[in-house]
């Protein structure tokens, strides 16, 4: 299965998750930058401020044909109980997705998945085939090669 992961990670932590889950994949990776949101302190309060209204920025998306795969899992982190800003501005162009949709997200401990899987579901033409959760802490203290490799299981059994 020819296998697509595209993510945002403004820190780093779910681009860690998205590299395991090529490696356990064998998919082709590419990430969505977002310039506006680079760097420190004040970047962090900015994207923050925008998530909470709904501003969408700006993004670089690599030049792909996302059709011409099987399957894409979307890997961004949850901003405000919202997932980050540029996978939203990325999901609102309305991309030419194909047919098998999954979802990986991370999240510190303030925030809630289900939220941020449900805005993400409302935002694609089909039903996310499975969904990765996974807490900042959990990542940082990589405590993640389990639910990596059962979520990866999942996708190569088609459920």
């Amino acid at each position: 299965m020819k296998t697509l992961i595209l993510f945002y990670s403004r820190t780093g932590t779910t681009q860690v998750v998205a590299n395991a889950l090529a490696t356990a994949l064998d998919a082709t990776i590419a990430r969505i930058e977002c310039p506006k949101y680079k760097g420190g302190w004040f970047r962090y309060l900015l994207a923050g401020y925008d998530s909470v209204k709904g501003r969408l920025p700006p993004i670089d998306v690599p030049d792909l044909a996302f059709r011409d795969y099987d399957a894409i899992i979307l890997g961004t982190p949850i901003w405000t109980s919202y997932p980050a800003l540029p996978m939203r501005s990325f999901l609102s162009g309305k991309p030419d997705l194909p047919d098998r949709v999954s979802l990986f997200l991370t999240y510190g401990g303030h925030s809630v998945p289900q939220k941020a899987e449900q805005f993400i579901s409302d935002l694609i033409p089909v039903n996310l085939e499975a969904t990765l959760n996974l807490g900042q802490k959990t990542v940082i203290d990589e405590a993640f090669s389990e639910p990596v490799a059962n979520f990866a299981q999942q996708l190569k059994s088609g459920h």
